[in-house]
């Protein structure tokens, strides 16, 4: 007997509330197992002498810890959430991928590179905004929580080294949150939300508030809510999780990659000197953005309308 047959009839919320409790039961699990391999990435000297300061600063344990975190509290969870509540994982995670589906990604992977400026834009507007006086110690400790996420970046990118570290820093900072945040948010949340709403267009939306609530950084909060409604409608639309994941990966990508090889920083930002182009440049980025959108969904419709 399979495993799903013992969860039938389980309603969607209480799926989710079921998928929470096994990502932060895997949270514990996975932070536990990584502390165990420490010695092979920290001397023992320097964990003696040297005690937190000297892990955070290890660079190799750092990468280490952050992708074997994300495999255990998103990925296996996510997979187990399949197997429970589903006949077929791959049926129900949309594993299948053929040649109809090339252009739709393509039209993805363009829309995430067009909308560059947009995405800027939204990311400086968002961190100017400022909470209450009442609220000031939350602010100070959110942006703080949110400059230590920038720092881990910065620390990955600036490790001197070769095309080893490079290599590094696209599994971990790219492939790896890909695979892990597409499964369990536009796979395994998603999904569900639709189930429960009835509604995929306010599924996505859900969906995307959680993918950019769960990062714990208020203040850059609506770009990555944009990311996560592009990324469920590509989902969506494409009928394949390979579509959202590699358009993620991508994009996480790229910053690894420009910075590799002409030094930009994750957080530069795309702008001209002049004001007046400055908004003609996110306009265009807008524009662009939705008509490649439009482009990549309408293929995808004429494909099966063809089929």
């Amino acid at each position: 007997m399979k495993i799903y047959q013992y969860f039938m009839g389980v309603k969607p919320y209480m799926q989710l509330l079921a998928l929470l409790i096994m990502s932060v039961v895997f949270l514990i699990i996975g932070s536990f197992v990584s502390a165990l391999f420490m010695p092979l990435f920290v001397p023992l000297d320097d964990i003696v002498n040297g005690g937190v300061a000297a892990v955070n600063t290890n660079v190799s344990f750092m990468r280490f810890l952050q992708g074997s975190t994300q495999i255990c509290y998103m990925l296996v969870p996510s997979l187990l959430f399949g197997m429970m509540f589903h006949e077929r994982i791959d049926k129900f995670f949309k594993l299948r991928f053929s040649r109809k589906q090339i252009v739709i990604t393509i039209y993805g992977v363009l829309t995430f590179v067009v909308m560059i400026p947009f995405i800027d834009t939204l990311t400086t507007w968002n961190n100017s905004i400022h909470l209450p006086e009442s609220m000031a110690a939350w602010e100070i400790y959110i942006r703080e929580m949110g400059s230590a996420s920038e720092a881990m970046v910065e620390m990955f990118l600036t490790e001197k080294g070769n095309t080893s570290i490079f290599v590094a820093n696209i599994v971990v900072m790219a492939l790896i949150p890909a695979v892990c945040e597409e499964f369990i948010f536009r796979g395994a949340i998603q999904q569900t939300c639709d189930k429960w709403f009835r509604n995929h267009h306010v599924a996505i939306l859900v969906t995307a508030a959680v993918f950019s609530l769960i990062h714990f950084d208020l203040f850059n909060f609506i770009p990555r809510f944009v990311m996560g409604v592009l990324l469920g409608y590509l989902f969506y639309y494409s009928g394949t999780i390979w579509t959202s994941v590699f358009v993620h990966f991508v994009n996480n990508g790229l910053i690894v990659v420009l910075y590799h090889f002409l030094g930009y920083s994750a957080n530069d930002t795309v702008t001209f000197g002049s004001t007046a182009l400055n908004i003609l440049l996110v306009v265009l980025s807008i524009v662009a953005s939705v008509l490649l959108m439009y482009a990549g969904i309408r293929s995808m419709k004429n494909t099966t309308m063809v089929e």
